[in-house]
């Protein structure tokens, strides 16, 4: 290998291994969705535009021993900043959720890092084959009422059964459903934005449909979806703070679903879903994705 190749496969690594420090402090980004710059104090300001946000999210599966600490991390969430009326059509779905203002617990920054450090030494994590639920933090730039879709558990075959509760309890099988959310930011132009969160729920074959979209018409392919409104989480929050929403201690409902996962070992683990608003404000400048470096290292192998 000449001595051209070996230097820019070094800085290349540097490059890698630098992005892979400061998102241990953070929530690594990862898949297409550029990250913002980042020191090792948190987030730095970009230059404003006011109509995009930066959002984090993460997915956190707790062992046995983490699930034991769970009413522990509860009791440091505020959870009256969600409407009576919401905490409980959610709680007879089997989910909970609360907002953290600044910065996070020490319990949940610690299960967040145990989740990076897992992700970067676990082959069967990296490829998201550890458990149906895969711990892949992201960071979405989202411009104002754009829709971006988190996939949070995929079923590719057979049919399960869902139990859903609005003012009546509902019975349902789904063939190889897709639980996702559906996230919306809106920036206020300031250090807010405000979040909406809605569970849904994507199944079956996948069928064309006739979709009319700014004065034109045209030929869409997708499932059958349902969206369950009723349980949609709209907060302002500002840059730094943090939705949670995770399970009961009872599994039960659409909770059971989303918020549970089964791993290769066949052990059934609770799910946290952390989103963080990160940036109110971003613009086009964002730095290289991680995703983007490592597919430069393989190709110099």
């Amino acid at each position: 290998m000449s001595f051209k190749r070996l230097t820019r496969l070094a800085f290349i690594v540097l490059c890698a291994g630098l992005a892979f420090q400061t998102g241990c402090a953070s929530w690594l980004p990862s898949g297409e969705e550029p990250a913002a710059a980042k020191t090792k104090h948190g987030f730095v300001a970009s230059v404003t535009s006011s109509d995009a946000a930066g959002v984090e999210t993460i997915l956190v599966r707790l062992n046995p021993l983490q699930a034991d600490r769970l009413p522990e991390l509860w009791a440091q969430i505020d959870e009256q900043a969600l409407k009576p009326e919401l905490r409980i059509i959610m709680d007879k779905n089997g989910m909970r959720a609360g907002k953290i203002s600044g910065s996070t617990p020490p319990l949940l920054d610690e299960w967040v890092r145990k989740t990076v450090q897992r992700i970067g030494e676990d082959p069967l994590e990296q490829v998201g084959f550890a458990a149906d639920v895969s711990s892949f933090s992201q960071l979405w730039r989202c411009r104002a009422n754009v829709r971006k879709e988190l996939s949070v558990r995929n079923f590719p075959v057979g049919s399960t059964c869902v139990n859903y509760f609005d003012v009546s309890s509902h019975e349902h099988i789904y063939d190889a459903p897709h639980f996702a959310y559906s996230i919306r930011a809106t920036p206020h132009g300031d250090t807010s934005a405000t979040i909406r969160l809605t569970p849904e729920l994507q199944y079956g074959e996948l069928i064309k449909k006739m979709v009319a979209r700014e004065s034109a018409v045209r030929t869409d392919i997708r499932r059958e979806s349902v969206s369950f409104e009723p349980l949609a989480i709209e907060l302002r929050i500002q840059q730094g703070d943090c939705i949670v929403i995770g399970p009961t201690t009872d599994s039960r409902g659409l909770g059971e679903h989303y918020f549970h996962t089964k791993t290769q070992t066949g052990e059934i683990q609770p799910v946290l879903l952390l989103v963080r608003l990160s940036e109110a404000n971003t613009d086009d400048a964002f730095a290289l994705p991680f995703a983007t470096q490592a597919k430069q290292l393989s190709s110099l192998r």
